[in-house]
Protein backbone atom coordinates (compact mmCIF):
# COMPACT_ATOMS: atom_id res chain seq x y z
CA UNK A 1 0.00 0.00 0.00
CA UNK A 2 1.38 2.90 -0.78
CA UNK A 3 1.30 6.57 0.71
CA UNK A 4 1.44 10.21 -0.41
CA UNK A 5 4.41 11.97 0.11
CA UNK A 6 4.86 14.63 2.97
CA UNK A 7 5.01 18.67 1.60
CA UNK A 8 8.45 19.57 1.32
CA UNK A 9 9.78 22.44 3.09
CA UNK A 10 10.30 25.82 1.72
CA UNK A 11 14.15 26.62 1.57
CA UNK A 12 14.85 30.24 2.35
CA UNK A 13 17.54 31.94 0.54
CA UNK A 14 21.14 31.78 2.47
CA UNK A 15 24.15 34.12 2.51
CA UNK A 16 27.62 32.97 3.28
CA UNK A 17 28.72 32.21 7.11
CA UNK A 18 31.05 34.26 8.92
CA UNK A 19 34.16 33.09 11.06
CA UNK A 20 33.79 34.68 14.42
CA UNK A 21 37.42 36.05 15.28
CA UNK A 22 38.43 35.77 11.17
CA UNK A 23 38.54 39.02 9.35
CA UNK A 24 37.77 37.34 6.02
CA UNK A 25 34.22 35.59 5.40
CA UNK A 26 34.16 32.03 4.58
CA UNK A 27 32.55 30.56 1.84
CA UNK A 28 31.21 26.90 3.30
CA UNK A 29 31.50 24.64 -0.14
CA UNK A 30 33.07 21.69 -0.43
CA UNK A 31 33.71 19.70 2.86
CA UNK A 32 36.87 19.66 4.76
CA UNK A 33 39.44 16.90 5.83
CA UNK A 34 39.56 17.47 9.69
CA UNK A 35 42.83 17.20 11.48
CA UNK A 36 43.55 15.51 13.78
CA UNK A 37 41.15 15.92 17.01
CA UNK A 38 42.43 17.51 19.61
CA UNK A 39 41.77 16.72 23.58
CA UNK A 40 38.71 17.76 24.49
CA UNK A 41 37.90 19.59 27.45
CA UNK A 42 36.42 17.68 30.28
CA UNK A 43 32.34 18.79 30.30
CA UNK A 44 33.43 20.35 34.14
CA UNK A 45 36.18 22.19 32.97
CA UNK A 46 34.06 23.94 30.07
CA UNK A 47 32.41 27.45 30.50
CA UNK A 48 28.79 26.51 30.43
CA UNK A 49 26.36 28.23 27.75
CA UNK A 50 23.12 28.18 26.12
CA UNK A 51 23.27 28.59 22.40
CA UNK A 52 20.59 30.24 20.34
CA UNK A 53 19.76 30.34 16.51
CA UNK A 54 18.35 33.29 15.92
CA UNK A 55 16.70 33.86 12.51
CA UNK A 56 18.89 35.54 10.17
CA UNK A 57 21.49 36.34 12.30
CA UNK A 58 22.83 32.60 13.02
CA UNK A 59 24.18 31.17 16.25
CA UNK A 60 24.31 32.76 19.45
CA UNK A 61 26.35 32.28 22.72
CA UNK A 62 24.75 33.06 26.00
CA UNK A 63 26.39 33.22 29.12
CA UNK A 64 26.27 34.87 32.46
CA UNK A 65 27.93 38.01 30.87
CA UNK A 66 25.57 38.37 28.29
CA UNK A 67 25.44 37.40 24.31
CA UNK A 68 28.07 36.99 21.88
CA UNK A 69 28.06 35.60 18.36
CA UNK A 70 29.11 32.14 17.10
CA UNK A 71 28.09 31.75 13.89
CA UNK A 72 26.78 34.58 11.36
CA UNK A 73 24.18 32.74 8.64
CA UNK A 74 21.06 33.81 6.64
CA UNK A 75 21.01 30.27 6.34
CA UNK A 76 17.83 28.44 7.82
CA UNK A 77 18.44 25.90 10.73
CA UNK A 78 17.41 22.29 10.33
CA UNK A 79 18.76 20.90 13.44
CA UNK A 80 21.30 21.93 16.22
CA UNK A 81 22.91 19.90 18.63
CA UNK A 82 26.40 19.50 20.82
CA UNK A 83 28.49 16.77 20.84
CA UNK A 84 30.12 14.53 23.57
CA UNK A 85 33.07 17.40 23.09
CA UNK A 86 30.95 20.54 23.41
CA UNK A 87 31.28 21.52 19.57
CA UNK A 88 28.25 22.45 18.10
CA UNK A 89 26.88 21.03 14.85
CA UNK A 90 24.38 22.76 12.76
CA UNK A 91 22.58 21.20 9.91
CA UNK A 92 21.82 24.48 7.80
CA UNK A 93 19.95 24.62 4.26
CA UNK A 94 21.75 25.25 1.18
CA UNK A 95 25.16 24.93 3.40
CA UNK A 96 25.19 21.79 4.85
CA UNK A 97 26.34 20.33 8.00
CA UNK A 98 29.05 22.50 10.12
CA UNK A 99 30.80 21.76 12.92
CA UNK A 100 32.27 24.56 15.22
CA UNK A 101 34.82 24.03 18.14
CA UNK A 102 36.22 26.58 19.66
CA UNK A 103 37.33 29.29 17.14
CA UNK A 104 37.41 26.98 14.81
CA UNK A 105 34.53 25.90 12.06
CA UNK A 106 34.42 22.62 9.77
CA UNK A 107 32.10 22.41 7.21
CA UNK A 108 31.47 18.10 7.31
CA UNK A 109 28.90 18.08 4.29
CA UNK A 110 27.58 20.18 1.28
CA UNK A 111 23.93 18.18 2.01
CA UNK A 112 22.17 19.43 5.29
CA UNK A 113 20.09 16.48 7.53
CA UNK A 114 16.76 16.83 8.65
CA UNK A 115 17.76 15.27 11.82
CA UNK A 116 21.24 14.87 13.61
CA UNK A 117 21.20 11.82 16.54
CA UNK A 118 25.37 12.37 17.94
CA UNK A 119 27.40 9.78 19.93
CA UNK A 120 30.61 11.40 19.21
CA UNK A 121 32.53 13.81 16.93
CA UNK A 122 32.91 10.15 15.16
CA UNK A 123 29.73 8.64 15.16
CA UNK A 124 27.14 10.52 13.85
CA UNK A 125 23.91 9.39 12.95
CA UNK A 126 21.63 11.09 10.39
CA UNK A 127 18.31 11.45 8.37
CA UNK A 128 19.26 12.56 4.95
CA UNK A 129 15.25 13.09 4.28
CA UNK A 130 16.20 14.25 0.07
CA UNK A 131 17.42 11.02 -0.30
CA UNK A 132 15.37 9.05 1.77
CA UNK A 133 18.58 7.30 3.63
CA UNK A 134 19.75 6.95 7.36
CA UNK A 135 23.60 8.24 6.98
CA UNK A 136 26.52 7.68 9.33
CA UNK A 137 29.87 9.61 9.87
CA UNK A 138 32.73 8.06 11.13
CA UNK A 139 34.79 11.42 11.48
CA UNK A 140 36.03 11.04 7.91
CA UNK A 141 32.94 10.37 5.46
CA UNK A 142 29.44 10.09 5.29
CA UNK A 143 28.41 6.84 4.50
CA UNK A 144 24.43 5.62 3.71
CA UNK A 145 23.70 2.85 5.47
CA UNK A 146 20.23 2.05 4.88
CA UNK A 147 16.94 3.56 2.72
CA UNK A 148 13.49 3.70 3.02
CA UNK A 149 12.69 1.14 0.69
CA UNK A 150 15.01 -1.43 3.20
CA UNK A 151 12.94 -0.85 5.65
CA UNK A 152 10.70 -2.62 4.28
CA UNK A 153 6.84 -3.15 5.87
CA UNK A 154 3.02 -2.30 5.41
CA UNK A 155 4.32 0.96 3.22
CA UNK A 156 5.63 0.55 -0.31
CA UNK A 157 6.48 4.58 -0.09
CA UNK A 158 8.26 4.36 3.27
CA UNK A 159 9.01 8.07 4.97
CA UNK A 160 12.06 8.40 7.74
CA UNK A 161 10.36 10.11 10.52
CA UNK A 162 13.24 10.54 13.29
CA UNK A 163 16.04 9.69 14.99
CA UNK A 164 17.64 9.34 18.26
CA UNK A 165 20.82 8.14 19.94
CA UNK A 166 20.75 6.08 23.70
CA UNK A 167 24.09 4.83 24.88
CA UNK A 168 25.56 2.61 22.31
CA UNK A 169 22.68 2.44 20.15
CA UNK A 170 20.73 4.24 17.48
CA UNK A 171 17.11 4.75 17.14
CA UNK A 172 15.19 5.10 13.70
CA UNK A 173 11.70 5.81 13.42
CA UNK A 174 9.34 5.18 9.90
CA UNK A 175 6.26 4.41 8.81
CA UNK A 176 7.37 1.18 8.80
CA UNK A 177 7.88 0.99 12.42
CA UNK A 178 10.87 2.04 14.85
CA UNK A 179 14.58 0.44 14.43
CA UNK A 180 17.03 -0.32 16.67
CA UNK A 181 21.16 -0.11 15.29
CA UNK A 182 23.51 -1.65 17.50
CA UNK A 183 26.62 -1.62 15.98
CA UNK A 184 25.30 -2.08 12.02
CA UNK A 185 22.64 -4.44 13.22
CA UNK A 186 18.73 -3.48 12.59
CA UNK A 187 16.46 -4.95 14.35
CA UNK A 188 12.35 -4.10 14.49
CA UNK A 189 11.56 -2.89 17.65
CA UNK A 190 7.54 -4.34 18.22
CA UNK A 191 5.45 -1.47 19.67
CA UNK A 192 3.70 -1.25 22.99
CA UNK A 193 1.41 -3.69 23.77
CA UNK A 194 -1.71 -2.95 22.65
CA UNK A 195 -0.69 -0.68 19.52
CA UNK A 196 0.31 -3.70 17.35
CA UNK A 197 -2.15 -3.67 14.70
CA UNK A 198 -3.69 -7.42 14.05
CA UNK A 199 -5.76 -8.43 10.76
CA UNK A 200 -9.66 -7.75 10.66
CA UNK A 201 -10.98 -10.84 8.67
CA UNK A 202 -9.08 -13.82 6.91
CA UNK A 203 -8.40 -12.29 3.81
CA UNK A 204 -8.54 -8.44 4.63
CA UNK A 205 -5.44 -6.32 4.77
CA UNK A 206 -3.89 -5.57 8.06
CA UNK A 207 -4.62 -2.60 9.87
CA UNK A 208 -1.17 0.22 9.44
CA UNK A 209 1.31 -0.69 12.42
CA UNK A 210 1.67 1.81 14.65
CA UNK A 211 4.78 4.40 14.68
CA UNK A 212 6.93 6.45 16.48
CA UNK A 213 5.96 10.06 15.74
CA UNK A 214 9.05 11.69 17.62
CA UNK A 215 11.79 10.17 19.07
CA UNK A 216 13.82 11.64 22.05
CA UNK A 217 16.68 10.14 24.14
CA UNK A 218 17.39 10.40 27.58
CA UNK A 219 19.66 8.90 29.80
CA UNK A 220 17.13 6.43 31.33
CA UNK A 221 16.03 5.34 27.85
CA UNK A 222 14.50 6.21 24.74
CA UNK A 223 11.38 8.20 25.07
CA UNK A 224 8.60 7.35 21.59
CA UNK A 225 5.35 8.93 21.32
CA UNK A 226 3.19 7.02 19.28
CA UNK A 227 -0.44 8.32 18.41
CA UNK A 228 -1.92 6.85 21.20
CA UNK A 229 1.07 7.75 23.84
CA UNK A 230 4.66 8.50 24.72
CA UNK A 231 6.21 5.44 26.20
CA UNK A 232 9.76 4.91 27.51
CA UNK A 233 11.77 2.08 26.45
CA UNK A 234 14.65 0.92 29.04
CA UNK A 235 15.94 -2.44 29.90
CA UNK A 236 14.06 -4.12 26.57
CA UNK A 237 10.94 -3.10 27.82
CA UNK A 238 8.07 -0.54 27.66
CA UNK A 239 6.60 1.47 30.12
CA UNK A 240 3.45 3.98 29.35
CA UNK A 241 3.71 7.50 31.09
CA UNK A 242 1.28 9.96 30.50
CA UNK A 243 1.53 12.95 28.85
CA UNK A 244 -0.56 16.06 28.97
CA UNK A 245 1.04 17.49 25.92
CA UNK A 246 0.27 18.70 22.44
CA UNK A 247 3.19 18.72 20.15
CA UNK A 248 5.50 15.44 21.15
CA UNK A 249 8.13 16.83 18.62
CA UNK A 250 9.13 19.56 20.60
CA UNK A 251 9.11 17.79 23.80
CA UNK A 252 12.71 17.36 25.80
CA UNK A 253 13.96 15.06 28.60
CA UNK A 254 16.78 16.06 30.85
CA UNK A 255 19.38 14.14 33.12
CA UNK A 256 17.13 15.20 36.25
CA UNK A 257 14.63 12.77 35.04
CA UNK A 258 12.48 15.64 33.90
CA UNK A 259 10.62 15.97 30.69
CA UNK A 260 8.94 19.08 29.09
CA UNK A 261 6.94 20.39 26.08
CA UNK A 262 4.58 22.68 24.93
CA UNK A 263 0.77 22.52 26.22
CA UNK A 264 -1.67 21.70 23.96
CA UNK A 265 -2.49 24.69 23.19
CA UNK A 266 1.37 25.85 22.74
CA UNK A 267 1.18 29.00 24.99
CA UNK A 268 2.89 27.40 28.06
CA UNK A 269 5.05 24.30 28.82
CA UNK A 270 4.43 21.19 30.92
CA UNK A 271 6.84 19.85 33.22
CA UNK A 272 6.66 16.20 34.85
CA UNK A 273 8.86 13.41 35.75
CA UNK A 274 10.46 11.48 32.53
CA UNK A 275 8.37 8.26 34.24
CA UNK A 276 5.29 9.38 34.51
CA UNK A 277 5.81 8.80 38.35
CA UNK A 278 4.57 12.55 39.49
CA UNK A 279 1.88 15.59 38.48
CA UNK A 280 2.77 17.47 35.28
CA UNK A 281 3.07 21.15 36.28
CA UNK A 282 1.98 23.76 33.69
CA UNK A 283 4.04 27.24 33.87
CA UNK A 284 2.14 30.13 33.34
CA UNK A 285 0.90 31.46 29.86
CA UNK A 286 4.44 32.54 27.83
CA UNK A 287 3.37 33.43 23.97
CA UNK A 288 0.89 34.43 22.01
CA UNK A 289 2.98 33.44 19.10
CA UNK A 290 3.78 29.80 19.48
CA UNK A 291 6.70 27.61 21.17
CA UNK A 292 9.67 26.97 18.45
CA UNK A 293 12.26 24.90 20.52
CA UNK A 294 12.37 23.38 24.22
CA UNK A 295 15.50 22.49 26.04
CA UNK A 296 16.63 21.01 29.89
CA UNK A 297 19.95 22.00 30.91
CA UNK A 298 21.63 19.18 33.62
CA UNK A 299 20.46 21.32 36.61
CA UNK A 300 16.75 21.11 36.06
CA UNK A 301 16.13 24.27 33.96
CA UNK A 302 13.82 24.79 31.44
CA UNK A 303 14.69 26.75 28.19
CA UNK A 304 11.79 27.77 26.00
CA UNK A 305 12.61 29.49 22.73
CA UNK A 306 9.07 31.10 21.30
CA UNK A 307 8.66 33.53 18.63
CA UNK A 308 8.57 36.70 20.79
CA UNK A 309 10.29 35.49 23.85
CA UNK A 310 12.87 33.50 25.77
CA UNK A 311 12.34 32.14 29.09
CA UNK A 312 13.72 29.94 31.66
CA UNK A 313 11.93 27.70 34.06
CA UNK A 314 13.04 25.54 37.44
CA UNK A 315 11.51 22.53 37.12
CA UNK A 316 8.16 23.16 38.60
CA UNK A 317 7.56 25.14 35.83
CA UNK A 318 7.63 28.66 37.82
CA UNK A 319 9.77 31.52 35.30
CA UNK A 320 13.28 31.84 36.53
CA UNK A 321 13.99 34.60 34.08
CA UNK A 322 12.15 35.92 30.94
CA UNK A 323 13.20 37.72 27.91
CA UNK A 324 10.98 39.42 25.46
CA UNK A 325 11.77 40.38 22.21
CA UNK A 326 14.79 43.04 22.06
CA UNK A 327 15.24 43.02 26.26
CA UNK A 328 18.26 40.38 25.92
CA UNK A 329 21.39 42.31 24.32
CA UNK A 330 22.90 41.20 21.04
CA UNK A 331 19.41 39.63 20.38
CA UNK A 332 17.20 41.06 18.28
CA UNK A 333 14.19 38.37 16.09
CA UNK A 334 13.16 35.02 16.49
CA UNK A 335 14.82 32.36 17.92
CA UNK A 336 14.63 29.04 16.10
CA UNK A 337 16.49 26.50 18.11
CA UNK A 338 18.02 26.08 21.62
CA UNK A 339 20.86 23.99 23.07
CA UNK A 340 22.41 24.03 26.60
CA UNK A 341 25.80 22.68 27.44
CA UNK A 342 25.67 20.44 30.83
CA UNK A 343 24.16 22.96 33.55
CA UNK A 344 23.91 26.27 31.58
CA UNK A 345 25.18 29.28 32.23
CA UNK A 346 25.02 30.97 35.98
CA UNK A 347 24.05 33.65 36.75
CA UNK A 348 21.64 34.42 34.04
CA UNK A 349 22.16 37.50 32.05
CA UNK A 350 19.64 40.55 33.31
CA UNK A 351 17.13 41.41 30.86
CA UNK A 352 16.99 45.14 29.65
CA UNK A 353 14.30 47.58 30.69
CA UNK A 354 12.91 48.37 27.45
CA UNK A 355 12.81 46.32 24.32
CA UNK A 356 14.79 47.13 21.19
CA UNK A 357 12.90 46.59 17.98
CA UNK A 358 13.70 44.38 15.56
CA UNK A 359 15.21 46.00 12.25
CA UNK A 360 12.11 47.06 9.85
CA UNK A 361 9.75 48.19 12.91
Amino acid sequence: MARAALPSLAVLVVAGIVQTGHANEQSLGEPATPSAPVASVPAAERDKAAFLFVKGTGILRLQGGGVSPVLSTRAAIRDLQLDSEGALWASLSEVGIVRRSGERTVNLSKESFARLAIRSPIDVWAINDSHGSVVHYDGKRWKTVRTRKSLAGHFDNNHLVDIARVGRSAWVASWNGLWRVTGMRWTPVEPPAGLASAPKEEGDDPEPPAYPLSLVASRRGLLACYMAGCFLRADAAWQSVSWPIGKARLLSAGGEGLAAGPSADGVAIVVAPLDGSGEAATSESLTTHGINDVAIDDSGRVWVAANDTLVVLDGSGRVIRRWPDGTLEGVKGEIQRIVVDGAGPNPLPASQASPVPRSGK
